[in-house]
């Protein structure tokens, strides 16, 4: 099925848009953005936020019987003191109920843990480990199960929050009495370390930068269990989702502040953020589970938090899992170990392995159930856009300047032929072209919001002619034009990918021999390891970047899409010095950020988040590729799984599913053993 753009979205094109440069108006211009076909079949939970998840005393709490034998045999504390004076009680009538303890569950992640120092920018393996370990303000990834009416972040470690009458002013209530899995007591003054010590530290590579919650924003602490933000704009509402995975997730500075420059005077900022390797464990967390060992390149091994703070609505604290095995493998591993039954949840998200999946889904013995949600992950290339941040030759500055010349953007863009990268991916319905962007099958999305370029070799040709290059020496590369520091040399541009997810090594393969079909010579530059530390250092060309909770729910990301600080986005970066000579639309995309931040009313955000897409699609503030819609594979098992989990929304699948209420009946628990029956962190 076609939808066609608007009459008022193709009047809203700027001229400047359409006739980029004098080649660009060979180009051809905007075309309606492809639609692709549904493949969901299931209807999603809904449920009001107050039900959802809510801070509660009930009458009493219970425990597995083997925990509450080591609490009888004085190894640790009664759970009545491990417990907050107030819990956080999960809802669990709108799954199949409360569960039973006991039980493992088996992930496997293609990636591998820097360490546990998460306030310091420590990759932590993903595959849903961070959102086990790193513990938050705020809960945002079940925000898809809430009815329309109120879908304002679940409290996590904050369990309420209040604007003053001016809106200026945003104190949070935290968990009083909670404890850290070693039984440290968590406060305001764990908050107070990762925002004064790491967060505003630009020394420190942290996830979160204060920019993120406007300019002059100010935290500070008011007792134990209390802090309270000011801002410098009144009802800066979407600053709530900021306070999120990954960045308002303190670490327990009783471990860290001993480690940091700031407390240490023998300590490097380099050696704080190494100083908690994955093999020391067990890692100290607020989470559910907590890794307990570590095997390099085999497993991570999870065993319940017996400090948790959360309860199910019949007093029972969670995890009912007593166990969570992590594999460590390969990306597509994880598929075919979901598919196969050796391994219990994936995220299908490997097009090459679509069509075999569900081919083997129609069996009568598959192992696996099978959740299609919407077209929430993308490819693109991120051109990198920065003048001051990894600038180290003539050379560099000249492949920046080309990224920022609107021209030559339009040229890359519609020299790749998407629909045939779709198919080569994998053949059907699944694929479907890609400009740039914010996913437009998402919670605020439509068709017109995305201004979509089509392909057109032969335009691009004659573009990047009239910008000056020509093949002057008939190798089928085109020259750089005589007068610059480059001239007469052939346009080589390095694309940095990794080889961790095969679908980026396919894309960047089949891009050599499109863009060389237009003169440009892709030179590749595989990475064997996760691209945060190369895009860190800002010495890249181009990088492919696969798209999803940013693009899909940008709201509790928005410092990841504008220059709303001097290190995001990833194309284009500051220093703490010299921050980010921004292009004239960017200025635009950053007006347009600052209102969403500002705007409490959820339709009129919307209206910019489509807004602010097509700006930055009109002007190719990146090179997309293709979207495809992911599934979430789960063994049949498993019980209270969420009807129409989706793969990525606010946050990923194994958040979103909310993994601590998931329970396997007793009767069929014995059918996947338990590594480390019987323990606790640091208790046998």
């Amino acid at each position: 099925m076609t939808r066609w753009l608007s009459t008022c979205a193709f009047a809203a094109l700027s001229l400047a848009a359409l006739t980029a440069g004098s080649g660009a108006q060979e180009l051809k211009g905007p075309e309606p953005a492809p639609v692709g076909k549904s493949l969901q079949t299931e209807k999603g939970v809904k449920i009001d936020r107050a039900r959802l998840a809510r801070p509660e005393k009930l009458s009493a709490y219970r425990e597995p019987e083997w925990v509450a034998k080591l609490a009888e045999a004085g190894k640790l504390p009664p759970l009545k003191d491990r417990l907050p004076e107030t819990p956080l009680v999960i809802d669990t009538s709108s799954v199949e109920g409360a569960g039973e303890y006991g039980g493992v569950i088996r992930h496997v992640s293609g990636a591998r843990p820097q360490g546990w120092n998460w306030v310091a920018g420590n990759v932590m393996a993903w595959g849903g480990v961070e959102e086990i370990v790193s513990q938050c303000l705020v809960r945002t990834a079940p925000v898809w199960m809430l009815n329309p009416g109120d879908t304002e972040p679940l409290p996590q470690l904050a369990t309420g929050w209040e604007w003053s009458e001016d809106g200026r002013s945003l104190t949070m209530h935290l968990l009083k009495g909670a404890k850290w899995s070693d039984g440290q007591p968590f406060s305001a003054d764990d908050v107070m370390f990762l925002w004064e010590d790491n967060m505003n530290d630009p020394n420190v590579a942290t996830w979160g930068r204060p920019g993120a919650y406007g300019e002059g924003t100010k935290l500070e602490k008011v007792d134990e269990a209390t802090i309270r933000w000011t801002f410098s704009q009144a009802f800066p509402v979407t600053t709530l989702y900021q306070m999120g995975f990954q960045k308002m997730c303190p670490g327990p500075a009783h471990v860290l502040k001993p480690l940091h420059p700031k407390y240490n005077k023998d300590a490097t900022y380099q050696s704080y953020a190494d100083a908690l390797s994955p093999d020391k464990t067990p890692w100290v967390t607020m989470g559910p589970w907590t890794v307990t060992d570590y095997r390099p390149n085999q497993i991570m091994v999870m065993r319940r938090n017996p400090y948790f703070y959360e309860v199910d609505d019949k007093g029972n604290q969670l995890p009912y899992l007593d166990e969570v095995q992590y594999k460590l493998s390969t990306w597509e591993d994880r598929t075919i170990q979901t598919v196969a039954g050796s391994a219990d949840y994936a995220n299908l998200e490997d097009p090459s392995l679509y069509l075999e999946s569900m081919r083997q889904a129609q069996t009568p013995d598959f192992p696996t159930k099978v959740i299609w949600g919407p077209r929430s992950i993308d490819w693109s290339v991120l051109p990198n856009y920065s003048t001051v941040c990894g600038v180290r030759s003539d050379r560099d500055m000249a492949i920046r300047k080309l990224n920022r010349d609107g021209t030559f953007r339009r040229v890359v863009t519609q020299a790749i032929d998407k629909q045939a990268l779709g198919q080569s991916l994998v053949r059907g319905p699944f694929a479907i072209p890609f400009a740039g962007g914010l996913h437009p099958e998402s919670d605020f999305g439509s068709p017109d919001m995305t201004v979509f370029y089509p392909y057109d070799l032969p335009g691009a040709k004659a573009a990047l002619a009239r910008l000056g290059f020509a093949d002057t020496n008939g190798d089928g590369i085109v020259n750089w034009p005589a007068g610059g520091p480059l001239a007469g040399q052939n346009l080589d541009v390095n694309l940095a990918y990794n080889t961790l997810y095969p679908t980026d090594t396919s894309l960047a393969q089949s891009l050599v021999t499109m863009l060389r079909e237009v003169g440009i010579n892709v030179v590749l530059q595989p990475n064997s390891t996760e691209l945060v530390n190369l895009i860190d250092s800002c010495q890249w060309d181009w990088v492919i970047r696969r798209g999803d909770r940013f693009v899909q729910a940008p709201i509790m990301n928005l410092d990841a899409l504008a220059p709303l600080a001097f290190n995001r986005p990833e194309w284009h970066r500051g220093t703490p010095e010299k921050p980010q000579e921004l292009l004239p639309f960017e200025t635009e995309l950053v007006a347009i950020m600052r209102q969403i931040q500002s705007e409490p009313d959820s339709g009129k955000r919307n209206e910019l988040l489509r807004a602010f897409n097509r700006k930055q699609t009109e002007n190719v503030y990146q090179f997309g590729l293709v979207s495809v819609p992911a599934a979430i594979l789960v063994n049949k098992r498993f019980r209270n799984v969420p009807p129409g989990t989706p793969v990525v929304a606010y946050g990923w699948g194994e958040d979103g599913s909310m993994r601590e209420r998931l329970f396997v009946p007793r009767a069929e628990q014995g059918k996947v053993p338990e590594l480390a029956a019987g323990t606790l962190p640091g208790i046998r």
